[in-house]
């Protein structure tokens, strides 16, 4: 009997790209699709019922938020509970941007699986954030068709990681990666995690540093031969608009701006691994569609969209805002540790720039004094772990 895969997501106003998403997440091999949606608009909710009733791998959970509440570890929490998500051999929570790249066998789940070492019970994929390809209007085509370029494999701003693993005793959902429920308090508990025998996206062995509470690639535990991440953090610049009337799922106040869209608009390498799967898609959707409930759906959700972008486009700050996406996009890779952008950054990285914009300091200054103050620590990191793996035998390739 073959093992049950599940993805876990959250949503709120997917409708343009929703079928695709999960067209692709059926291609190449998940069982099933747990959705937990809040406030939708544009129908997303509706769409996603239609598509378990007509034989989709798709449960949706309503996922109400109070106010002041954040929907994702409000969802990641419930589905700590939740039986459809409980009942896998594998899980893994997914982003509606984010598109699983297996690059061994047919490009589908099973084949990485079989490619890993036996015992694997995880295998934590990087991203590789993939950038507008230089788009500007809203393009409600398919993502994977239109969207073919990304970061180098040096992108270490990108070096965040999704997580494939099996269920364990006391798991506790997050995002990039599961952890042990009391890790955080409970030294023991936190030991466990290194017990995982989790691998990376080359089916190297992670390692203690990671499993303990990383959700970041190191230079030693980066892996891209069997399987990564392809990320969508952007798209086109009107699209990016969009992105920022959704909100996220964490409430954060303006963490989709300018500077976001010009440190993960990456187009620097050509990225086109998951155009093998574009034909079986195309055929996956036009099914979908073929039942005219989802297809007035769908057809609805767009137009919300159409109408938001009209909106968007009759604004009279809107040049600006869009010129502003065009400075942003133009500095270039070498150049990104110039741009100041302080969401990753926890409360005491935080309090620092306020200093020193109290002191003064431009804000090129302050984000070049922050990138050397994370590279110190990111180069610390990358000597324990590949001191840990050299200690096993393992030599990954710098």
């Amino acid at each position: 009997m073959s093992e049950r895969i599940t993805a876990l997501t959250m949503m709120r106003d997917e409708a343009p790209a929703l079928l695709e998403w999960i067209a692709f997440q059926d291609v190449i091999g998940f069982d099933r699709i747990v959705v937990y949606t809040n406030d939708c608009r544009d129908g997303t909710d509706a769409m996603l019922d239609r598509l378990g009733q007509i034989g989709a791998p798709v449960i949706r959970r309503d996922n109400p938020v109070p106010e002041g509440g954040k929907p994702q570890p409000q969802a990641l929490r419930a589905a700590e509970k939740d039986f459809a998500v409980l009942e896998s051999d594998w899980l893994i929570a997914l982003d509606c941007d984010e598109f699983i790249n297996v690059k061994v066998g047919e490009g589908r789940l099973p084949d990485l699986l079989a490619a890993v070492p036996d015992g694997t019970e995880g295998i934590v994929m990087t991203w590789r954030i993939m950038g507008s390809n230089g788009l500007v209007d809203w393009n409600p085509g398919l993502v994977i068709e239109s969207y073919t370029r990304g970061a180098p494999d040096d992108f270490r701003k990108g070096w965040g990681v999704k997580t494939l693993f099996r269920p364990f005793p006391d798991f506790r959902f997050g995002i990039h990666r599961p952890t042990v429920k009391g890790a955080g308090r409970d030294p023991a508990r936190r030991a466990q995690l290194s017990m995982l025998r989790w691998v990376n996206g080359s089916g190297v062995q992670m390692t203690r540093q990671f499993l303990e509470g990383m959700w970041r690639s190191s230079a030693a535990t980066l892996g891209y031969d069997h399987a990564e991440i392809a990320h969508f953090a952007v798209k086109s610049r009107e699209a990016f608009l969009l992105r920022q009337l959704r909100g996220n799922v964490n409430m954060k106040p303006d963490k989709y701006d300018a500077t976001y869209f010009g440190i993960f608009d990456r187009n620097e390498t050509e990225q086109t691994g998951l155009l093998r799967h574009l034909p079986a898609v195309r055929e996956r959707i036009a099914e979908y569609l073929r039942d005219p409930i989802l297809s007035n759906l769908h057809r609805d959700g767009l137009a919300w969209h159409a109408r938001q972008i009209e909106g968007f486009r009759a604004e009279e700050h809107h040049p600006r805002r869009m010129a502003k996406l065009d400075h942003q996009a133009g500095v270039p890779y070498e150049g990104l540790d110039a741009l100041l952008y302080t969401q990753p950054l926890g409360p005491k990285g935080k309090s620092i720039v306020d200093t020193l914009r109290r002191d003064g300091m431009t804000p090129d200054a302050i984000a070049r004094h922050v990138a050397a103050s994370v590279a110190k620590l990111e180069a610390e990191r990358d000597a324990r772990d590949f001191e840990e793996l050299a200690a096993l035998g393992i030599t990954p390739p710098r």
